[in-house]
């Protein structure tokens, strides 16, 4: 009598009969008996996978305590390796995920592999299964952030203490929407939340997950982090394994709004938008920094090789000066030495000059006298080559005077005057060898003479010559000692301009150094500015998340005004879907028993939208109806529209 009077969804959650399971389980998947891929099943069995040692890997993981899949190469381990194989050949872009092989496992605890393999593939294409599983996992992102919200929501005292735990909420629910609880609860309560799933969707998942929160709240806000995690694996699995309707009943008594899922929904994508333009601009600042970075060390390698090189060559340089500032230094050292030497004998060459001089005087007077000398004996050399004329004839006269005449009666004649025959006559000039002798000895003596004249005059030029080089040594030892001093000052100019040099690269270095600082600093900058941006942003998203709870608040504070109104949409909808029915036609018996489904998830009770033009909301009515989830606690509950 009772049956006219539930709806299909109230029928589920009440539970389905073990042997009616599979035949339900098809009809809720739509279209799943005529899908093509089902007459290709034994065709994608003889094809190989790439995946087939990873689900080979795990099939031994999968349900290991129940006997259809207990023992290697079992019916059940051979029936569940083939449909994910075959999965994996239909989607090649999810290809496996370790999750999904518990979903099949149950379904092929119900049907046969076929079947079970027609409405996993229905499953994961219209229950958003395939999104969970791809390889980003983005809707697992999305259901994250959507159950975060709800238990902010709902509750606000778990959530601090799960965020001062560091507690993350993908810790404990990750496994609850990839398996959807069938590695969490035993095989029953897991079936029971199947069985809902397979009508309502997700939608369980986020209701049974904050029905356990909600039950398990006062034991975890005493817990730490490890003591939850063990609360989580241990304690909360078996709680309901007496009663899983009391599961459901505290599931279906949670507040869930389509509605703010939905806008949920548009801002994590928009926060997922603004995250990935994020992590763009990151890559994009990190290779810009790497490339900066990779520019700096190329500058500093190229400073460094530039300013080895420079300190090469002003060290050889350097070098060089040194070698001849020493040499010069040497040079003006000895120079500075003979001058000190110099300097300090003043007497010793006064006294040589003064020496120089005396012998010089002292040759040109013994010159004069040799001079007048040899003026003497030339005129005597003049007066006895006057002589020796009148010498030469007197001597035949004067032979017979001195020897007896061989001819006694000649008489001799003698040419010489007689002023001087008397003189020869007389013995003055006895004998003319003599007299010749006495001539050779002048002659010899002038010779003489001349000798020493010149060898006085010799030794007048050597003196002359010896002073003038005295003289030509001290002005070249004056000249070279100024060349040196120049040399000197030379050298200490260049060695200042080597100095200043190698100051000017060591403060080119200096620069460059603080240049690369400088951009690095600045590299450090866009990144703090990059950083900055981004708390900015999170500020943001934190004043919007307050705005928006202020709304929900006033929303809650204007809810009892729009529950009436909410009523008449409830009423309206319900005579909708009797006209869908009786517009439909008479429908099966395992259609009427167990309900099908009707629509799509936005086509009736989650969207105010296709409302006709009478019931339609205004502006201002908007935010009133946000949280009709709300509401539909206390009231009887509408058949939500299965995705």
């Amino acid at each position: 009598d009772d049956f006219g009077f539930l709806c299909p969804q109230e029928l589920i959650r009440k539970g389905i009969p073990h042997h009616f399971r599979a035949i339900v389980w098809q009809l809720l998947c739509p279209d799943a008996a005529e899908l093509p891929l089902k007459a290709q099943y034994s065709e994608l069995l003889r094809m190989s996978s790439p995946c087939e040692r990873l689900i080979r890997r795990d099939i031994a993981r999968t349900y290991p305590e129940h006997d259809f899949f207990k023992g290697q190469d079992s019916l059940g381990q051979e029936v569940l390796f083939n449909v994910m194989k075959a999965y994996s050949l239909v989607d090649r872009e999810v290809g496996y995920c370790q999750g999904s092989a518990f979903i099949v496992g149950l379904l092929l605890m119900q049907m046969p592999e076929e079947e079970a393999f027609s409405v996993f593939v229905r499953l994961m294409q219209e229950y958003r299964l395939r999104e969970l599983f791809k390889p980003s996992m983005a809707e697992l992102g999305l259901c994250i952030y959507q159950f975060e919200f709800l238990l902010q929501e709902q509750l606000p005292e778990l959530n601090v203490h799960f965020r001062s735990q560091s507690f993350l909420t993908s810790m404990y629910a990750s496994s609850w929407f990839l398996t959807l609880f069938l590695t969490t609860f035993p095989l029953p309560v897991a079936t029971r939340v199947f069985d809902i799933f397979m009508y309502e969707g997700l939608e369980i998942v986020f209701r049974v997950g904050m029905a356990l929160l909600q039950f398990n709240q006062a034991e975890l806000v005493q817990l730490d982090m490890e003591g939850m995690s063990q609360y989580f694996q241990k304690v909360i699995p078996h709680q309901f394994d007496s009663c899983p309707d009391k599961l459901i009943l505290r599931a279906c008594q949670v507040k869930y709004n389509p509605r703010k899922m939905k806008r949920l929904e548009k801002e994590y994508a928009a926060l997922k938008s603004k995250e990935m333009e994020e992590q763009i601009e990151i890559k994009r600042l990190r290779s810009e920094n790497r490339l900066l970075k990779q520019r700096i060390e190329t500058l500093e390698k190229v400073t460094r090789a530039q300013e080895a090189e420079d300190n090469d060559v002003i060290r050889r340089e350097l070098a060089l000066v040194r070698q001849r500032c020493s040499s010069a230094t040497e040079s003006l050292r000895r120079a500075q030495s003979t001058i000190r030497e110099l300097q300090a004998n003043p007497r010793l060459s006064e006294e040589f000059v003064a020496h120089l001089e005396t012998e010089l005087e002292r040759s040109r007077l013994r010159e004069s006298e040799t001079l007048g000398a040899l003026k003497e004996m030339q005129d005597k050399v003049l007066d006895m080559e006057k002589v020796s004329p009148y010498l030469s004839r007197c001597v035949p006269r004067c032979v017979p005077r001195c020897v007896p005449s061989v001819s006694p009666g000649v008489p001799p004649r003698c040419p010489v005057p007689e002023q001087v025959c008397p003189q020869v006559c007389g013995g003055r000039w006895k004998e003319p060898r003599a007299l010749h002798e006495a001539v050779l000895g002048v002659q010899l003596r002038e010779s003489q003479a001349q000798a020493e004249l010149r060898a006085l005059r010799q030794r007048v030029l050597h003196l002359e010559t010896q002073g003038r080089i005295q003289r030509s040594v001290l002005g070249r030892a004056e000249q070279a000692c100024a060349g040196l001093r120049e040399q000197l000052r030379a050298a200490a100019a260049q060695s200042q301009g080597l100095q200043a040099q190698l100051s000017e690269s060591h403060r080119k270095h200096a620069e460059a150094q603080c240049k690369s600082k400088e951009e690095v600093m600045a590299v450090r900058l866009r990144e703090a500015d990059s950083m900055a941006a981004l708390a900015e942003m999170r500020q943001r998203v934190a004043e919007l998340e307050i705005q928006r709870e202020e709304g929900r608040l006033q929303g809650q504070l204007e809810h009892s005004d729009a529950a009436q109104y909410i009523r008449h949409l409830q009423g309206h909808i319900r005579q909708l879907k009797a006209q869908i029915r009786l517009l439909r036609g008479p429908l099966s018996f395992g259609a009427v028993a167990l309900g099908t489904r009707l629509g799509d998830e936005d086509s009736l009770g989650s969207s105010d939208e296709e409302l006709p033009p009478p019931f339609a909301l205004s502006p201002g009515d908007i935010g009133d109806t946000g949280d009709t989830g709300d509401s539909s606690d206390s009231e009887p509950e509408v058949a939500p529209v299965a995705p």
